[in-house]
């Protein structure tokens, strides 16, 4: 195979636990496969701090501000993962999360819930908010009145999902069902339910967001949205190789919308 010779860094926000999430991982992996699928070097980084090579993959937005910044003034070829700004100057490549949460919401509505609540992730964070305005927009199109004592915010933790669940069970009248917006505060908060006595889904119904491997762990069995990471990541390296080569004008715009809702025993049919 004859050597593109390019080589790319791939930026990944710094954070607490950051090699312990599940996004990380994925990304980390399935960009690592790619660049080999395409013949190039790859360099995995933190934070900026050697030559970027031909150009960078970021990971995200968040936590990487001031590198997406800095690649901006020396114009260097970059490509955003995991975000989708139509109107930004930026190539960019995301997941629809409105269109997979609001499909989630609408599976737990179609169930027989009508009390719903949801943790949500990071709202400083993209997905965090889409996926937010994915559940109330389900809500609203089914013609249910969203209670705001229903709506508790996580940061992605498994602990936070304990948290957030203790909160939303001392409610007067608590819901049926919750639509989590990531998986591991999912997992968190059915460790919650379940000490509390209650059982799953017959008590509390659960959906969640990423397909983590514990998800499909018999005591979870827990009914959640797959993200298609393989495509973002192999995409994002094919695009921003021509962005490289100058053979697209840009900038990219693509919004993935092949999520997939795996099917589980978390959720009551009513």
């Amino acid at each position: 195979m004859k050597k593109n010779n390019l080589s790319i860094s791939l930026i990944i926000p710094h954070y607490h636990n950051m090699f312990s999430t599940y996004y990380t991982l994925e990304i980390i992996k399935e960009v690592s496969k790619s660049a080999v699928d395409f013949n190039v070097d790859l360099l995995i980084e933190t934070a900026w701090k050697v030559s970027p090579g031909s150009g960078i993959l970021f990971a995200d937005v968040m936590n990487n501000e001031q590198w997406i910044k800095r690649a901006r003034k020396a114009k260097i070829p970059f490509l955003l993962l995991n975000y989708y700004d139509p109107d930004a100057k930026d190539n960019c490549i995301g997941i629809d999360n409105e269109k997979a949460a609001r499909e989630a919401v609408d599976y737990l509505i179609q169930a027989g819930h009508a009390r719903i609540a949801t943790i949500t992730g990071k709202l400083n964070a993209q997905a965090g908010i889409h996926r937010l305005v994915g559940f109330k927009k389900a809500l609203n199109s089914n013609k249910i009145v969203l209670d705001k004592q229903y709506v508790v915010t996580g940061d992605w933790t498994r602990e936070s999902g304990r948290h957030a669940i203790k909160k939303i069970l001392s409610l007067k009248a608590p819901p049926t069902a919750v639509f989590v917006a990531g998986d591991e505060m999912a997992i968190g908060a059915m460790e919650a339910v379940k000490e509390a006595g209650l059982k799953i889904p017959q008590d509390l119904s659960f959906v969640g967001f990423d397909n983590i491997p514990q998800a499909e762990l018999p005591e979870n069995s827990l009914t959640t949205v797959k993200q298609p990471f393989s495509d973002l990541a192999k995409l994002g390296v094919k695009y921003l190789i021509e962005v490289i080569q100058r053979k697209s004008k840009g900038p990219i715009k693509i919004l993935l919308d092949n999520t997939e809702l795996i099917k589980r025993k978390s959720v009551k049919i009513c």
